[in-house]
């Protein structure tokens, strides 16, 4: 396998990702319109932990272990960052 052939398998991956990116996102918008009907918080820190430490469990090694927290918070961040922003145009 040559570099162009590995590339073209990162280029998929990555259209994936884009793809399951945009449907969380579109999932986290419903969980504001949630929130918000009955009240809650944007921000649930507890859950945050759970989700972080349950995709950690998903890993294989050390090293994916601990990106993976960078990764989960980041999405995190930027799921509540979307949240806070709909629930103040509401």
């Amino acid at each position: 396998m040559d570099l162009d052939e590995l590339r073209k398998e990162i280029d998929a991956v990555d259209r994936q990702i884009v793809a399951l990116f945009e449907k969380r996102m579109e999932i986290s918008e419903r969980i504001a319109a949630y929130k918000q009907k009955v009240g809650m918080q944007v921000r649930d820190e507890k859950r945050e932990q759970e989700k972080i430490h349950q995709v950690q469990n998903l890993t294989h090694t050390e090293f994916n272990r601990q990106h993976i927290e960078e990764l989960y918070t980041l999405f995190i961040s930027l799921s509540r960052k979307l949240q806070e922003e709909l629930t103040k145009k509401s």
